[in-house]
């Protein structure tokens, strides 16, 4: 008897795979402090709504509050109200606090900007929100530029190419021996997280 059938559509959280402009709906949203400033952040995920990446997800996008003078605290509060006045909030509308907005803002749609990033202490590059604006009612549209060939994330394991969605073709057997043993080596940039 085998384990199971593989089957595309049973699978956890799909992948954006385009640069462009999508309606979204933010399906996590955490108020935190940055680990090394200590400073409040908002953490938000975002699912597509519609288009060919629906279902889709852009995650870990972190805003940061920063008031450490005038100009950057206005800086601040134009970045945070841009993402407020996206999801349709009017003129006058007070905000307490990162936590309260973290509430008011889970499960909200808008549309959303993304371009790729530059890549992280990892060499990973991923999706990046760039822009906040009202839901779009002609939908998601993806702009058709993928991540490089050189920009792929290095975890995929032989299971995802990230920068096509299709599935690799492995030269072996990804869960055989080393020939070290019981033991298997995996390094910290193997690791998704």
């Amino acid at each position: 008897m085998s384990l199971f059938t593989t089957d595309s559509n049973n699978v956890f959280g799909t992948g954006v795979q385009e640069a462009g402009s999508y309606n979204v709906k933010i399906v996590k949203a955490e108020a935190g402090k940055a680990k090394n400033s200590g400073r409040e952040t908002l953490t938000l995920d975002y699912q597509v709504l519609d288009g060919k990446y629906q279902g889709g997800e852009i995650r870990y996008q972190t805003m940061t509050w920063i008031d450490d003078d005038s100009e950057k605290l206005k800086q601040s509060i134009r970045r945070f109200n841009t993402l407020v006045v996206a999801l349709g909030v009017g003129d006058g509308v007070t905000i307490e606090s990162i936590p309260q907005l973290a509430k008011s803002v889970l499960n909200k749609e808008l549309t959303v900007d993304v371009d790729w990033g530059d890549p992280n202490n990892k060499g990973n590059v991923y999706l990046e929100v760039r822009g906040y604006h009202l839901l779009d009612p002609e939908g998601s549209k993806p702009n058709g530029v993928k991540r490089s060939d050189s920009q792929t994330n290095k975890h995929s394991g032989g299971f995802n190419n990230a920068s096509t969605g299709t599935p690799a073709t492995p030269t072996a057997d990804p869960f055989a021996s080393s020939g070290s043993g019981d033991t298997v080596d995996i390094s910290d940039s193997d690791l998704p997280f």
